[in-house]
């Protein structure tokens, strides 16, 4: 397989997380970032949900394994990678109602560099780099990850989905930095990046469409929303017991790309960093 295309790409930047607990385990997405620090160095790092990181005895990252000797994957084989487990080998946004946490990654690619296949997204891919960018207030989203932990068994690459936005990116939904997108999100897709990913055409202004392709990152795929409901136990009898089940509404909740981007610069900072003007990474 020939990674020649965005589409192509976009299933080697994110890597699928086991979290395993004292009592329990859980699978989640993380994805991989770089961003320019102001020294000039590259800072690589994994962007998730923090509660797909909590409570962790063990982490581990399973990455796709690249051939010998070539820039292309090795479709099949898996690399397990064991993460700092620790609650200080990463930080999360500031602000508690914020879900999302970053761990710099320097030291544990380095040794991997020649060994696992990596796309890593650009800082620059975020909206907030994008000024000039039109988002209007419905949008087709595309977001990559591992609903439910699944991925595809023989050759381990994750899963895409497509949806819409169900409220506009630009508006803080109920005054957070999150938006809803009208998509199947389950568990598993918590970490999961949300893109604007076009092919052919896109509208690039109110009244403007554009020839060509689009490609952003707006957000991380944090919760599915559920409704609760009591439903009979048998139909049809007045009388009989209820049970208390939580219906998927078909609605995901994603932070936005500013708060993705306040979590790095809050990881750089902590680190006596800073990001570098108008930062671009490739």
């Amino acid at each position: 397989m020939n990674i020649d295309t965005i589409a192509k790409m976009l299933f080697f930047a994110t890597v699928r997380i086991e979290n395993h607990g004292a009592n329990s385990g859980s699978v989640g997405t993380g994805f991989i970032m770089t961003a320019t620090l102001g020294n000039g160095q590259q800072c690589p790092m994994l962007v998730t949900n923090k509660h797909v990181l909590a409570d962790a005895q063990r982490l581990i990252a399973h990455f796709i394994r690249r051939k010998s000797g070539q820039n292309v994957p090795d479709l099949g084989q898996g690399m397990a990678v064991d993460l700092p487990p620790r609650r200080t080998d990463y930080i999360g946004h500031p602000d508690p109602a914020v879900d999302i946490a970053v761990m710099p990654l320097a030291s544990t690619l380095e040794p991997l560099r020649s060994l696992a296949f990596i796309q890593a997204i650009p800082l620059s891919l975020l909206t907030t780099e994008m000024p000039s960018l039109f988002v209007d207030a419905m949008e087709e989203i595309t977001f990559v990850g591992y609903p439910h932990g699944y991925r595809d068994p023989r050759h381990l690459t994750p899963i895409a989905r497509r949806g819409i936005t169900a409220t506009p990116i630009e508006l803080d939904y109920g005054g957070k930095p999150v938006f809803l997108i009208d998509g199947s999100v389950f568990g598993g897709s918590s970490g999961s990046p949300v893109f604007l990913f076009n092919q052919g055409t896109y509208q690039s202004g109110p009244k403007e469409t554009t020839v060509g392709t689009r490609i952003a990152l707006v957000g991380i795929v944090a919760q599915t929303m559920v409704r609760n409901a009591q439903l009979p136990v048998v139909e049809d009898v007045a009388a009989t017991p209820h049970v208390k089940v939580a219906q998927e509404l078909n609605l995901g909740v994603a932070f936005n790309a500013r708060a993705i981007k306040e979590t790095i610069e809050h990881l750089v900072s902590v680190a006596g960093h800073s990001l570098a003007t108008g930062s671009e990474s490739s």
